[in-house]
């Protein structure tokens, strides 16, 4: 019996010490994406604010296509970042970084407002410079990580919860871009968005969005990536273009409840059960 609790806990430490190994690592490709997206939701967002904007800028369609994708996605990564359980501490030089970024974008809003609008092209200097805010860091972990292997997992069917909060998330994105060309009943739509948010972010079961997010595999993830891809492109086009009517916006809106309808009966990544404390302790970055 000695023998065997030995093996036990060598095999446990084994496990403890494979996990700490990538904890840095698998954080740091989530906060990845997360800079990506968020730049592209600044450059979309400063993009409204310049003198190519129009009625919409600041608060009408633009932001009901904007802002669910991006509240949505924060619990998300958080729970998929807890598999990994690596903090990224922020640096003082971070912290003068993100001040000056808060500073450009205040200038931004007051040029908008009192101005007239701003070059369009400066939404362009705002994606460059949220992704050097909020990426250098998580690149730099994985540039010193090299290529490490991760643990094998083997996929899965979503959990029941997870399945049906993935549903939701299609349900609700895609009606918002249904129903764009009725203002009415595209904020009932946000509206929704919200009350989905404050009632599935703090939950821990199954249907909680950081369990969702910690269940997702690659299907999944691509299938939100392209939904917030093709919102932040619609919000794009309906400011600069008169292409986006009520055809074509229903038409994105089906594509992307139907596409998160379908991973979420397609496997995820499988293994443990979520993990509502992460892996406190584990190696900050």
């Amino acid at each position: 019996m000695p023998d065997a609790e030995a093996a036990m806990a060598l095999r446990a430490a084994e496990r403890v010490r494979a996990r700490a190994t990538t904890i840095p690592r698998g954080h740091a490709v989530m906060q990845l994406l997360y800079a990506v997206m968020m730049s592209a939701y600044m450059a979309v967002f400063v993009y409204t604010g310049s003198s190519e904007g129009g009625p919409d800028s600041f608060g009408g369609r633009t932001m009901a296509l904007l802002l669910p994708p991006m509240i949505l996605s924060s619990a998300l990564i958080e729970g998929a970042a807890q598999r990994y359980g690596g903090r990224l501490r922020p640096t003082r030089r971070y912290w003068m970084a993100a001040a000056a970024f808060g500073v450009m974008l205040a200038v931004f809003l007051l040029w908008a407002l009192i101005g007239g609008g701003y070059p369009w092209w400066l939404s362009l200097v705002s994606l460059v410079a949220t992704l050097a805010v909020f990426g250098v860091r998580p690149v730099g972990v994985l540039l010193r990580q090299g290529t490490a292997e991760h643990p094998a997992t083997t996929p899965a069917p979503l959990p029941k919860g997870s399945r049906m909060t993935t549903i939701a998330i299609g349900f609700v994105l895609g009606g918002i871009c249904v129903t764009l060309s009725v203002p009415v009943a595209v904020w009932a739509m946000l509206m929704a968005s919200m009350v989905l948010v404050l009632i599935s972010a703090p939950a821990t079961s199954s249907w909680g969005l950081r369990s969702t997010g910690w269940s997702w595999g690659v299907i999944q993830w691509s299938a939100f990536g392209v939904a917030t891809g093709a919102m932040f492109l619609l919000a794009t086009l309906t400011i600069a273009t008169e292409l986006i009517g009520p055809v074509i916006s229903a038409s994105v809106g089906v594509v992307i409840g139907a596409s998160l309808l379908l991973a979420a009966f397609l496997p995820g990544r499988g293994d443990d059960g979520f993990d509502e404390e992460g892996a406190d302790g584990a190696p900050e970055a």
